[in-house]
């Protein structure tokens, strides 16, 4: 069985994604994916282009598996105190698997669709499963396309 829930950390604005998987071991392995905006991947408009992207999807595949797609509550655009942002913060997947490859995607659409005419931007991060409780990785996130506004 497999559950998806979504965790808000409200003191740090951080996007956190579970995902349990029903694998094989008895204890859970979590993998904490600080996932940001990279501006010199042809963002011209910077920030505030970074702004107009309305929803964003997080696909996990290999060892395990799952998806969430996130919006403006779950700091997707990435949003500071002060405006637009480039840091979405930590995306956390927790499992049970302990062998193999996670595949962490991210990407970013300028609609309320997630078809891929509309994204506009995309990263992706491989990380092999541990058996330790907490394995940390980076995203970065570039952008890809126009997208559709």
């Amino acid at each position: 069985m497999r559950v998806l829930r979504l965790l808000r950390r409200l003191h740090v604005g951080v996007v956190a994604l579970i995902l349990v998987g029903g694998a094989g071991c008895s204890e859970y392995h979590y993998y904490d994916i600080h996932v940001t905006f990279d501006l010199s991947t042809g963002w011209v408009g910077g920030v505030s282009e970074i702004s107009t992207i309305q929803r964003c999807k997080m696909t996990v595949s290999g060892a395990d598996s799952g998806s969430m797609i996130m919006g403006n509550a779950q700091n997707c655009p990435p949003m500071t105190a002060a405006g637009p942002g480039t840091d979405v913060g930590i995306v956390e997947f927790s499992t049970f698997a302990d062998s193999g490859n996670f595949t962490f995607t991210f990407a970013g659409y300028d609609d309320q669709s997630t078809t891929d005419n509309c994204k506009a931007a995309e990263g992706t991060v491989t990380i092999p499963a541990t058996t330790a409780t907490t394995t940390m990785g980076d995203l970065s996130v570039k952008r890809v396309g126009a997208g559709c506004n």
